[in-house]
């Protein structure tokens, strides 16, 4: 019986949270949405693919680079153990999987900024 209040209890809670989390962002749709012009389209877009170039794509490479002499030092530390070196070497399954997840971040993002600016700095519609 009590198990049944505080899921009922629990239910309440997690539908008015969502409820006013779903109004904010409606709300938050309609001022933002007004007063953004070119200029700040142009900004933001600038902005976005100076972060994507100077941060992500050079952290990225920094950390699969790390991620790739660790499994090698590994590698080699356990030469004599064929199990273990075993797990060192599905350790580049990963690595190269983080590098592909990277890469398509990338091109995702690059897409998505070319699409909604048109490539010309203006949102389209405007």
């Amino acid at each position: 019986m009590n198990l049944s209040k505080k899921k009922k209890h629990l239910l309440t809670k997690l539908s008015t949270i969502g409820t006013t989390i779903t109004l904010l962002a409606i709300k938050s749709n309609v001022c933002f949405a007004e007063g953004i012009g070119t200029a700040e389209v142009q900004t933001a877009t600038d902005n976005i693919k100076r972060v994507i170039t100077s941060i992500a794509m050079p952290l990225g490479g920094v950390l699969i680079f790390a991620s790739v002499v660790v499994a090698a030092i590994k590698m080699i530390a356990n030469a004599n153990n064929p199990q273990k070196r075993a797990e060192s070497i599905g350790s580049l399954a990963w690595i190269c999987g983080g590098g592909v997840i990277l890469g398509a971040s990338l091109i995702i993002a690059g897409i998505i900024i070319n699409v909604a600016t048109n490539n010309s700095g203006n949102l389209l519609g405007s």
